[in-house]
């Protein structure tokens, strides 16, 4: 996920340093999820330069390493150790699973970096504002401001980024049909690695992941009151994550255990401003219950 340059938005319900100063504003700030869909948004007032970048969550404290089309692209410490880590470990298997390893981190990132642009893209088409693009070891982060646009327009934002694993899909399935060898293995390689971005955040209504996103604007869009769809929203949200959790643990595999403890912590956030009667206060529901007028009940 990305952001344009210009006047910065508040991440994190932390404010950017490099936010014009002595300016007292009111406007959405941006909170990151991964991989997976567009930011959460939060309303809060700040003054510009009011605090500092260490103030910020550790994920998000992360240098900018490049610029695609006006989006800088930030990249996290974390993920240099896990890509080395990777690296590594298919080092010891020899020269050919040390080739297959380096691909394979740089297919899988710049993979996660096109469907967070998709993201992006999709962001600026429908009036929103985009500010910057954060790579780490679970995925991708995109911090954009949705507030402008409608609950079709979220929807299309939301299924931008699985929808970009079309394209990129097919260019590896045929190049892998026109060569062979080591070659052939690194396209097939790089067509799993599409096909299972693309199921994996079309398929799995985990919040705040593209699927969760998705069938958020749906329920909008069809007239769903807020409260009866933050009800499904964290009923499917803590079934996909409680399964994400136990698969990991199962299979033991970190990266499940990691996205769905994040997914989960997210998704108890719903569930505790709705238990409050604050539904209208999270971001994924304000918006829409400020133009439908809905009453919000626990």
């Amino acid at each position: 996920m990305s952001r344009s340059t210009g006047d910065a938005i508040p991440i994190n319900t932390y404010e950017r340093s490099d936010a014009p100063s002595h300016v007292q504003v009111s406007r959405p700030a941006v909170v990151p999820f991964p991989v997976i869909g567009q930011p959460v948004r939060q309303e809060q007032s700040f003054v510009a330069s009011a605090t500092s970048s260490s103030d910020e969550p550790w994920y998000s404290r992360s240098p900018k390493a490049f610029t695609v089309s006006g989006i800088d692209v930030h990249i996290s410490p974390l993920l240099i150790i896990y890509v080395a880590f990777v690296i590594a470990m298919g080092s010891f298997d020899g020269l050919y699973h040390f080739g297959l390893s380096l691909f394979y981190c740089v297919v899988l990132f710049g993979t996660v970096l096109v469907h967070e642009l998709g993201h992006c893209w999709a962001t600026r088409n429908v009036g929103g504002v985009v500010s910057h693009i954060l790579l780490w070891p679970l995925g991708g982060l995109a911090y954009i401001n949705l507030d402008a646009s409608s609950a079709k327009g979220d929807l299309w934002v939301a299924a931008a980024g699985p929808l970009t694993h079309i394209p990129m899909g097919l260019v590896w399935l045929l190049l892998s049909a026109i060569t062979s060898g080591f070659v052939k293995d690194l396209a097939w390689e790089a067509l799993w690695i599409n096909v299972y971005l693309f199921a994996f955040n079309l398929l799995i209504p985990a919040y705040p992941m593209d699927a969760s996103r998705i069938l958020t604007s749906t329920l909008a869009i069809c007239g769903v009151s807020v409260s009866a769809a933050s009800i499904v929203v964290i009923g499917l949200s803590m079934i996909m994550s409680t399964a994400l959790l136990v698969y990991g643990f199962w299979l033991v595999q970190l990266l499940p255990v990691f996205v769905g403890g994040y997914t989960m912590a997210e998704t108890y956030k719903i569930y505790a401003l709705r238990r409050a009667g604050q539904i209208h206060q999270h971001p994924s529901f304000a918006k829409y219950e400020q133009r439908s007028g809905a009453s919000v009940g626990v």
